[in-house]
C-alpha cells in the first residue's frame, strides 16, 4: 500500500507540473561558413582628421544595401570620443561624383575611403565664395535649408574648419565645424572654366 501511495503521489505531481518547453534554437551564424560575408552589400571606411586650430575629428562612411548599386551611403563626422556632430545619408546612385553605378563591394570600400577625404580647397571656411549683400545666394553655392547670409558669412569670418564631400553629380556639400558644433552650409559647385 505504501508503494501504491508513493506512486500515486508521483503521478499527481507530474500531472500538475507544466509541460517541458522545447528549448532548441538554431544558431544561424554558426551555420555560415567561416569568412562568409552576409547577404547584400556592405562596406565602411574612416579616417582621422586633424583640422585647423588643433581640432580633431573622425570622418566615418558606411554603405549597405541589397546590392552595391542599391546601397545607401552615410557620412558621419564625430569627435574623438565618438560624439556624432553631423550625419547625412544618400543613395549612392544620386552621388555619381563619388560612387560608380556598377561598383562591387571592394570598389565601394575604396569609394568610401575617397569620400572621407576633404574636397575643400583649403581646410578653412574662408575660401568659400563670399555671399554678396542683397544676393539670393553666393556664386556657385546653394545654401542648405535654413542657412542665412549671416550664418554663412559667420562661418567664413570665423575661418574655422570646413569639411566638404561629394553630394551629387557635380557638387560638394560643405560642413562648417567649431568645436563640438557642425553646420551644414550647403553645396558648392566648382566654377567651370
Amino acid at each position: 500500500m505504501k508503494r501504491f501511495a508513493l506512486g500515486f503521489a508521483a503521478l499527481a505531481l507530474a500531472a500538475c507540473s507544466p509541460p517541458a518547453q522545447d528549448t532548441q534554437t538554431e544558431d544561424v551564424a554558426s551555420s555560415m561558413p567561416v569568412g562568409a560575408a552576409p547577404a547584400g552589400c556592405f562596406a565602411e571606411a574612416s579616417r582621422d582628421w586633424s583640422a585647423v586650430g588643433g581640432q580633431y575629428y573622425v570622418i566615418e562612411a558606411e554603405a549597405s544595401g541589397a546590392t552595391c548599386r542599391e546601397a545607401t551611403a552615410t557620412l558621419r563626422i564625430t569627435t574623438s570620443d565618438g560624439t556624432v556632430l553631423f550625419e547625412r545619408a544618400y543613395p549612392t546612385a544620386q552621388v555619381s561624383l563619388a560612387f560608380a553605378p556598377n561598383a562591387d563591394q571592394s570598389t565601394l570600400r575604396s569609394e568610401l575611403e575617397a569620400w572621407t577625404q576633404n574636397t575643400a580647397e583649403t581646410p578653412t571656411a574662408d575660401w568659400l565664395p563670399a555671399w554678396p549683400s542683397g544676393a539670393p545666394k553666393p556664386p556657385y553655392f546653394q545654401p542648405a535649408e535654413g542657412v542665412t547670409r549671416n550664418v554663412y558669412e559667420g562661418a567664413r569670418g570665423n575661418q574655422g574648419p570646413v569639411f566638404c564631400y561629394p553630394d551629387g553629380g557635380e557638387s560638394n556639400a560643405c560642413v562648417a565645424l567649431a568645436g563640438t558644433n557642425a553646420t551644414m552650409l550647403g553645396s558648392w559647385t566648382p566654377e567651370r572654366p
